[in-house]
């Protein structure tokens, strides 16, 4: 079960040529998650929490589809059909719904009843206990909106005219980082958020629906305090009915790697310019033991990173301004970013702490006492795993779950997880450590400064050029030391 307990980090991993084990074990996906397929090939994952007796029922259902698969005349498709599954709806009354997405969004925290992304859309719900009516209303929604869509003039008006109760994953598609990042990718031209510019004729939207919203492309996902037996019975029954089969592959999203050179991007949605240096690398599915423990031992790296670039932390060297360390994976690549804020002369001192103490965590690594600060944390973390999993509530469970799924990881169970996290640990050494510290630390980071129009400061190309010398100085100061001989040769 990678990422059971609480983590910095959602799942960048840079990989190295260490390994702490000599065979790989295959890892065993979670028993405790029943998971199956319709004859249509509609598939369907539930995990029974009876454990949580008082924790909400989680309802996922996922479509193989997103704006990537919008041709020119298209765009905006996708948003617009998430938008109809509000208004469309046959399978219940006006009262129904009404009770159903008032039991869903009434829960303080709530996702949005939809997400639409570049090749998902993601339908949510989330029912209180002791309402098997409700779960009832939801499966029908569900498959009436998976194969039974109302696309009209009056529901694609009504849906126009209603205000937009759906989100996008990334929250904003817009946003002048993340446009940078899809820099030579066909995702640059697809944008979830699109919507088209005017429905004259509901035909061309029926075709794609029926085209793409087909059950071999769909996964329900439940979560909660359910009767196993009932709830496989209740969906079999409910989408075994659900016909059409995908005719065309279904668009992969692809990312290149971030280019080298530095660049200098306006966003005058920021008050301050904020340097942002990026780790970018192909993600491996993790499938088998040796994999995981790569995760791990990077992960842990990581964290010792974060440590020391933290303004109260007792490990750093230097002093700092507080940092922003994230990692993740994005259609098959691991990202890690580290983001500085700070104005004019201000951000290349900052940068030269930054720079100065990653050097030094490059070349000399943690001490034993940082190693065994880190190990005994992990340690105890540990000892704490299964009482930290019996107070995860049903939705962080459907959310590791998705997460697992769209990264490739397989979901192991506590138990699995437990031994192999307990060998780890029992193996680690702090050689093990520094070797993946200096691994991390020597790929060459991306400069991307983003800035309000009119701000003036140090250009990217310094800041860049600054960090290099910095990273090449202390290069040729650990090999000038590494060479020279020692008064014990003479």
């Amino acid at each position: 079960m990678p990422g059971i307990k609480s983590l910095l980090w959602v799942g960048g991993v840079l990989l190295s040529a260490f390994s702490l084990t000599v065979k790989a074990e295959p890892l065993h996906p979670d028993p405790a998650w029943q998971q199956g397929q319709l004859s249509n090939g509609f598939g369907w994952q539930v995990l029974t929490t009876p454990q949580r007796p008082s924790d909400r029922i989680e309802l996922r259902l996922v479509v193989n589809t997103g704006s990537l698969s919008e041709g020119p005349a298209q765009q905006g498709f996708s948003h617009l059909i998430a938008r109809l599954a509000m208004v469309h709806n046959l399978a219940l009354t006006p009262e129904q719904q009404r009770t159903l997405w008032h039991a869903d969004m009434s829960k303080s925290g709530a996702l949005p009843p939809v997400i639409t992304s570049y090749d998902y859309t993601q339908y949510n719900l989330s029912l209180p206990i002791n309402r098997p009516e409700l779960v009832k209303s939801a499966l029908e929604w569900l498959a009436a909106t998976a194969g039974d869509m109302q696309i009209t003039p009056t529901t694609v008006a009504t849906a126009l005219k209603a205000t937009d109760p759906t989100a996008t994953w990334p929250d904003n598609t817009q946003d002048p980082l993340w446009r940078y990042r899809l820099q030579n990718s066909a995702l640059l031209g697809h944008d979830p958020s699109e919507q088209p510019s005017a429905i004259t004729n509901p035909q061309p939207l029926a075709q794609y629906y029926h085209q793409w919203y087909t059950p071999d492309a769909m996964t329900l996902y439940v979560v909660g305090n359910v009767e196993n037996r009932a709830i496989i019975e209740q969906i079999t029954k409910t989408f075994n009915a659900l016909k059409g089969k995908r005719k065309l592959p279904t668009p992969v999203p692809m990312l290149s790697p971030l280019p080298t050179q530095p660049i200098s991007v306006v966003d005058n949605f920021l008050h301050t310019p904020r340097l942002v240096m990026n780790w970018d690398a192909m993600w491996l599915p993790i499938q088998d033991s040796q994999s995981l423990e790569h995760y791990w031992l990077s992960d842990l790296t990581r964290e010792a990173l974060y440590w020391h670039l933290q303004a109260g932390s007792e490990l750093k060297q230097v002093a700092l301004e507080p940092v922003d360390l994230q990692c993740q994976v994005l259609f098959s690549r691991a990202q890690c970013g580290l983001k500085i804020d700070a104005e004019g002369e201000g951000l290349t001192k900052q940068l030269a702490s930054v720079g100065n103490e990653i050097v030094r965590l490059r070349d000399q690594g943690l001490t034993q006492s940082e190693f065994d600060q880190l190990l005994t944390k992990k340690t105890t973390e540990l000892s704490g795993l299964f009482a930290t999993y019996a107070r995860t509530p049903t939705d962080m469970l459907m959310m590791q779950r998705l997460r697992s799924q769209k990264n490739g990881m397989v979901d192991i169970a506590p138990e699995q997880y437990q031994t192999l996290r307990q060998e780890f640990l029992a193996n680690l050494t702090l050689e093990a450590v520094n070797h993946e510290l200096r691994q991390q630390l020597s790929q060459p980071a991306s400069f991307v400064l983003l800035h309000p129009e009119t701000t003036q400061g140090p250009s990217v190309e310094q800041l860049q050029a600054q960090y290099n010398d910095l990273i090449t100085e202390g290069e040729e100061g650990a090999s000038d030391t590494t060479n020279a001989p020692s008064s014990e040769s003479h």
